[in-house]
C-alpha cells in the first residue's frame, strides 16, 4: 500500500510538472493581435524601398538589407524595432517577439527613424566620420518621418516614406595633370568634410568634422569618394576636401558649398602638381536621380587657395652628426645638435626648398629654451606662423631630451 502511495503522489508530481511546463510554452507563444500594426517602409517618392545602400547609384540603393532596422512609435505606446526580414521581397517584422504596435484608435500619429543607433533619435543625431565602408555609411544615412494614418479598411498594413536629413557629396577623380609620371597619377588619404557634425530638432549643430569616405577604386582616375554631410548654408573660409597626390603632397580645396537634405553632389575633380580644378559640379535628387540646377555649387567650390605640403619629423627620423639635419626638403642648423638627445643648441634656422613655411610647431616632453619673431607657445610645445617664408630662425636651445617632434606646413612656390 505504501509503495502504491507513494508511486500514485510522484506520478501527480510529474503530471503538475508536464502542466506546468506547457503553461510556460503557451505563454511564450503569444498569437499575432488582430490590431496589430503592420509597416512598410519606402523613401521620398520611391515605390520600391531604399536603404542605406548609400554610396549606389543604381537600383540597388532602393533596398533596406537584411537585418535592418527602423525605430516606429505611435502617440503614447513604446516604441517597436522593426527588422528587415527580406532583402528580396523588402518584409519588415518586429525585432522583438511579442511587441507590437496596436490599432488603439481609428486614426494614430506614427513616428520613424533610421538608423536605430546609440543617441539617435527623430531629433538628434551625431554623424558619424568613419564612413569607410557600405556598412559604416549606411549608419550615416539618417532619415525620419512623422505621419498621421488612419486605419486601412480590412487590414493593418501602413505604407511610411521616410526623408533624408542628410545630404550626400561623391568626389571624383576624374583626371590627372601632364606633370605627373604614369605611376604618380593616383591620390590617397583622402577626406571629406562636413559643416557640422551632427542634427538636432532640425537643425545642424557641432563644429566642421572630418570624414573618413567610403572609396570606390584604386585611387586613380574614376576612382569616387563618397560621404554624407550635414546639410547647411555653406562655409567659403572651411576646408571641404582633401587628398595626398603622387608626390606625396598634400592638396586642399576650400569652401564648402550650400547643401541641401536630399541632395547628391558630384564633384570630378582634375588633379595637378600644387593645384586641384573642380572640373564639374552634378546636383541631383537623391531618391530619383532627377539632375537639379548646379551652377551655384560649381562657382562657390571652383575658387582653389594654394595646396600645401605638411613635412613632419618624429625622433626616430632625427639621426646623423654634426651640425645641420635635412629630411623631405626641411633643414634645421644649430650652433650644436646632440642626435643622441634630440637637442638644438646655440640659436638656429630652418629652411625648406619646398617653398615658404607657413607654419612650424615643436614639441617635446620636456622644456624649450628657444624663442623668436612670431614664435609662441608653452613651454612643452611652440609655434612660429609668421610671414611665409623659406628661412625662420630661433634664439637659444630646443631641448628634446630624446623625444622632439616638428611638423611644417609649407606652401610650395612653383
Amino acid at each position: 500500500m505504501k509503495a502504491t502511495k507513494y508511486l500514485s503522489m510522484a506520478a501527480l508530481a510529474l503530471m503538475g510538472v508536464l502542466a506546468s511546463c506547457q503553461s510556460d510554452d503557451e505563454a511564450v507563444s503569444i498569437t499575432r493581435p488582430n490590431n496589430a500594426v503592420s509597416v512598410n517602409f519606402s523613401v521620398g517618392s520611391l515605390q520600391g524601398t531604399t536603404r542605406s545602400n548609400a554610396a549606389a547609384t543604381d537600383n540597388t540603393q532602393r533596398q533596406f538589407n537584411a537585418g535592418d532596422l527602423i525605430s516606429v512609435s505611435t502617440n503614447d505606446q513604446e516604441a517597436v524595432i522593426f527588422q528587415c526580414t527580406s532583402t528580396e521581397n523588402q518584409t519588415w517584422t518586429e525585432a522583438e517577439a511579442n511587441k507590437f504596435l496596436l490599432w488603439t484608435q481609428p486614426m494614430l500619429t506614427f513616428s520613424a527613424y533610421y538608423p536605430v543607433t546609440t543617441g539617435t533619435s527623430m531629433t538628434t543625431f551625431t554623424m558619424p566620420a568613419d564612413q569607410s565602408s557600405e556598412a559604416k555609411i549606411a549608419l550615416a544615412d539618417y532619415m525620419t518621418r512623422q505621419l498621421n494614418i488612419s486605419r486601412p479598411e480590412g487590414g493593418s498594413d501602413i505604407q511610411m516614406q521616410l526623408e533624408r536629413k542628410m545630404a550626400r557629396v561623391i568626389v571624383r577623380i576624374s583626371g590627372f595633370g601632364s606633370q605627373y609620371r604614369d605611376d604618380q597619377k593616383t591620390v590617397s588619404n583622402v577626406s571629406i568634410y562636413s559643416e557640422a557634425s551632427g542634427i538636432e530638432n532640425g537643425n545642424s549643430t557641432g563644429s566642421s568634422t572630418e570624414i573618413t569616405p567610403y572609396a570606390q577604386g584604386d585611387g586613380g582616375q574614376g576612382s569616387t569618394y563618397t560621404a554624407l554631410v550635414v546639410p547647411g548654408y555653406g562655409d567659403s573660409g572651411a576646408r571641404f576636401i582633401t587628398l595626398t597626390d603622387g608626390e606625396s603632397r598634400t592638396l586642399l580645396v576650400k569652401g564648402i558649398p550650400e547643401m541641401q537634405a536630399g541632395h547628391s553632389y558630384t564633384f570630378d575633380l582634375v588633379v595637378g602638381k600644387n593645384t586641384i580644378q573642380v572640373q564639374s559640379v552634378t546636383v541631383q535628387d537623391w531618391a530619383t536621380g532627377e539632375i537639379l540646377a548646379g551652377g551655384q555649387a560649381e562657382e562657390e567650390v571652383s575658387v582653389i587657395v594654394p595646396a600645401t605640403i605638411t613635412v613632419t619629423w618624429n625622433k626616430d627620423d632625427i639621426t646623423g652628426s654634426g651640425n645641420s639635419f635635412t629630411k623631405d626638403g626641411v633643414t634645421i642648423t644649430a650652433g650644436s645638435i646632440d642626435f643622441y638627445d634630440k637637442n638644438f643648441e646655440e640659436n638656429g634656422t630652418f629652411t625648406t626648398t619646398l617653398g615658404n613655411f607657413t607654419k612650424i610647431e615643436v614639441t617635446a616632453d620636456f622644456f624649450h629654451e628657444f624663442s623668436g619673431t612670431d614664435w609662441s607657445g608653452s613651454y612643452k610645445k611652440q609655434t612660429w606662423t609668421g610671414t611665409p617664408a623659406s628661412s625662420v630662425s630661433f634664439s637659444g636651445d630646443i631641448m628634446g631630451f630624446g623625444n622632439t617632434n616638428f611638423v611644417f606646413t609649407i606652401v610650395p612656390t612653383n
